[in-house]
């Protein structure tokens, strides 16, 4: 498996995002951490493990600047490092660890971009019909797009995240969908694989609006859609 620089968001996560990390960590060679303004105790715990354990960086927000805007920080410091491929992930426990592996190996094969995709049918209703209008408008551009437009399980070629970088994107959560339409107008070479869709507590621990930040993902594919 190439070097692998993982990305993780972390937002007022502090029942689950330990574990996340504890098991990401083998493999990986760097795991970023990014603290978006988390209010509960989530900086302690980062800052904790960023001491105990080895591999661990923690990059701080004084303030909510949305999830998008953190990864792209997370993209950014991963780039004065060595890497092949970068995974983003969860930091709710919403993703499997394991399944990085998985991803990883499809970007050996020649994937820009690979995507762990849910079952819908297994999602919570709210959730399976925003994602499911979601994806119904972005295949309604491009036929060939994966099913699961919102996970936010992926793995990157480091030329894509470059090419990430100097596009500028910024925003919430339709940032990723950003990196999606960047990827299928670009005709990159994007690959999925089946990954277990996972909620706690009703999917409480997600900042996930369906209808606020749905409003914001069909008015970008919107946008996309009238340009040439």
């Amino acid at each position: 498996m190439p070097n692998t620089v993982a990305v993780i968001p972390c937002y007022n996560v502090e029942s689950y995002v330990e574990k996340v990390i504890k098991e990401a960590i083998p493999f990986c060679e760097l795991i970023i951490l990014v603290d978006d303004g988390s209010t509960d105790k989530t900086p302690s715990i980062l800052q904790k493990l960023a001491k105990e354990l080895d591999k661990l960086e923690v990059i701080s927000f004084s303030s909510n600047q949305g999830k998008g805007n953190a990864l792209l920080e997370g993209f950014k410091r991963a780039l004065k490092v060595p890497f092949k491929a970068l995974v983003t992930l969860d930091s709710d426990g919403q993703h499997q660890p394991k399944d990085i592996i998985s991803l990883v190996r499809l970007i050996e094969k020649g994937a820009d971009l690979s995507i762990g995709v849910r079952d819908f049918s297994e999602m919570i209703l709210v959730r399976r019909i925003a994602n499911s209008f979601i994806s119904f408008l972005l295949r309604r551009l491009y036929p060939d797009a994966p099913i699961d437009t919102q996970s936010g399980f992926r793995a990157f070629h480091k030329s894509l995240i470059k090419e990430i970088i100097l596009k500028g994107f910024q925003g919430h959560y339709e940032m990723e969908l950003d990196c999606l339409l960047y990827a299928l107008k670009s005709k990159k070479k994007i690959l999925s694989f089946p990954i277990k869709t996972i909620y706690f507590d009703q999917n409480k621990s997600s900042h996930f609006s369906a209808f606020t930040d749905s409003f914001r993902i069909v008015k970008k594919l919107w946008q996309h859609s009238r340009l040439p």
